[in-house]
């Protein structure tokens, strides 16, 4: 039987279909469970929704004003979905996301194919699917996902056409001539996406890649001159017209304060340069364990007929972590487009561990980071119920099949290790993380939702505001209320000042503002407010509707 399965899953059509079938079921079968949660789902629903509703697919708005902080197309993506799925919910906002998640997974694994060999592409895929920050953001409404597609689609192009070349060189011409152009292509659609960073991450892991190969004719040959005019091609046919639009006070935002600023100077999410050290690790889970093994096999004696695909792996993993960490804005999901190197690494020491016979010296590459991979399952099954009764005593009994799952877990994977069946347990790993990441977006997600989502603030404002009265934000922004609400434009309030000159409005008003931010005005003025609703947490906040009459 296990001989039978194991011919099966060995075909490429096959292991499509199970990649598919499993992305289906961890990426898209819960989407519409919880709401758009902040800061980044509800803003971006908003502008898609606000694109669909004023017809204008050049220049996109947000809270009724010229949004210029991103590009277009996760947005059109979005409006694309909305249509498709007959509204702007939460599912149709979510869905690019989740698509464009398992069509990363599904490039991982061809391109390990290529690179190695079936199986090793197919392990590959399963560990993108699993690492715990690729799965997060495949199910939220973030453009990162869409990068990361686009981004692994243009390298993927480039080594196709680079191992073609010196493969065959101009001998045999075939269509993986012209996988060059789908290079340029992939960047392009990169930078539609999210900026320039779409296409700079791509042209120096390529460059520096073929640099590092001494292959200066492979930099001659990358047609850099008719490849550049297609991705400026793809490009301008926005940028051209945004222009034309917007005038160049558009592009002093798009291009220089929210691109070369952030990237220089930083404005928000400003962490030191040695934060992906520890954040990435902790994102990549429960696959980082196995990271250092793969660095160490890729360049050991048995590995050196496959030396130059793990070169490139590595060159993609390096750059992008060092092109981030030189920025001055850091978030753990910048370093999404470096995941499928390092899953194609990973896959590829557990295809060779778990199919070929491997000295006691390699074998302890591996068993050591295992063991300590089942030591963090019990100390999570240990950590759960203690956290939890400590700061959410309500939900202890939400958190006890993930106890089970961990506990549970750990016991069948050291017996499993024990046995030496390491093939089993690399699929026990797979299971539990789909398991356990379902039921969190199952059942978690939903019951965190009031302490998360801006909807239920949203419902209390509607239920009290009448038409023609306004509402502003003192200290954040607009976007959630916007979209929850459906109150356009609504007041951002930055400074003390302009609150109280608002509050002192001789028509009724409302504001939402943070409970701490209450107390101090209250303090300094001594005017009375009306608290209009219950207070309700936004996250980590807690928000309170306010009026001056």
């Amino acid at each position: 039987m296990e001989k039978r399965f194991s011919k099966i899953y060995s075909q490429t059509w096959a292991q499509i279909l199970l990649l598919v079938g499993f992305c289906f079921f961890l990426f898209f079968f819960n989407l519409n469970q919880w709401d758009l949660w902040n800061p980044d789902e509800p803003r971006y629903a908003q502008v898609a929704r606000e694109m669909v509703n004023g017809g204008d697919w050049i220049l996109m708005h947000y809270n009724g004003s010229l949004y210029s902080d991103k590009p277009p197309l996760f947005f059109w993506l979005i409006a694309f979905s909305s249509s498709l799925w007959q509204g702007v919910t939460f599912f149709s906002v979510r869905f690019p996301s989740a698509f464009f998640g398992t069509l990363t997974v599904l490039i991982t694994f061809l391109l390990g194919r290529s690179l190695y060999d079936s199986r090793a592409g197919f392990l590959s895929g399963l560990i993108l699917a699993t690492s715990f920050e690729f799965a997060y953001l495949s199910t939220r409404a973030n453009m990162d996902t869409t990068l990361t597609f686009f981004t692994t689609a243009s390298l993927v192009c480039f080594i196709q056409w680079y191992q073609h070349w010196k493969r065959d060189g101009k001998e045999k011409k075939s269509i993986k001539d012209y996988l060059i152009y789908g290079f340029y292509a992939g960047m392009a659609l990169a930078t539609l996406t999210k900026g320039p960073v779409g296409f700079l991450l791509p042209l120096f892991v390529s460059l520096i890649y073929l640099t590092l190969q001494k292959d200066w004719g492979g930099i001659k040959r990358m047609k850099l001159l008719p490849g550049m005019l297609l991705f400026l091609v793809i490009v301008l046919s926005w940028y051209l017209p945004a222009l034309w639009k917007g005038g160049w006070d558009y592009f002093n935002e798009t291009l220089l304060r929210h691109s070369v600023g952030r990237f220089a100077k930083g404005t928000i999410h400003i962490r030191p340069f040695y934060y992906y050290l520890y954040a990435f690790p902790a994102d990549f889970l429960p696959w980082t364990f196995f990271l250092p093994a793969a660095l160490l096999y890729g360049y050991s004696k048995e590995r050196i007929e496959k030396r130059k695909g793990f070169l490139f792996l590595l060159t993609w993993f390096a750059v992008i972590f060092l092109f981030f960490s030189l920025t001055k804005g850091k978030r753990d999901l910048y370093l999404l487009p470096l995941f499928p190197a390092a899953s194609l690494m990973v896959g590829m020491v557990w295809d060779d561990f778990t199919s070929s016979p491997v000295d006691h010296f390699r074998r302890k590459w591996v068993l050591f980071p295992l063991l300590g991979l089942i030591t963090l399952t019990f100390v999570i099954g240990a950590a759960i119920p203690w956290v939890v009764s400590t700061k959410f005593p309500s939900f202890l009994s939400y958190s006890l099949p993930g106890v089970f799952l961990a506990v549970g877990g750990g016991i069948a994977m050291f017996i499993l290790y024990r046995f030496k069946n390491y093939g089993t347990i690399f699929f026990l790993v797979v299971g539990m993380v789909a398991g356990g990441f379902f039921y969190t977006l199952r059942t978690v997600f939903p019951q965190l939702n009031p302490y998360k989502s801006a909807r239920f603030i949203s419902e209390e404002v509607r239920s009290q505001i009448q038409p023609g009265e306004k509402l502003a934000t003192y200290g954040f922004e607009t976007g959630p209320y916007n979209y929850y609400t459906g109150i356009i434009p609504i007041l951002e309030l930055g400074k003390e000042e302009a609150l109280i000159h608002f509050l002192r409005s001789p028509e009724r008003v409302f504001c939402l503002i943070k409970s701490r931010d209450l107390k101090k005005i209250r303090m300094r003025e001594g005017f009375p407010l009306v608290e209009w609703a219950p207070r309700n947490h936004v996250g980590h906040r807690q928000i309170v509707l306010i009026s001056n009459r």
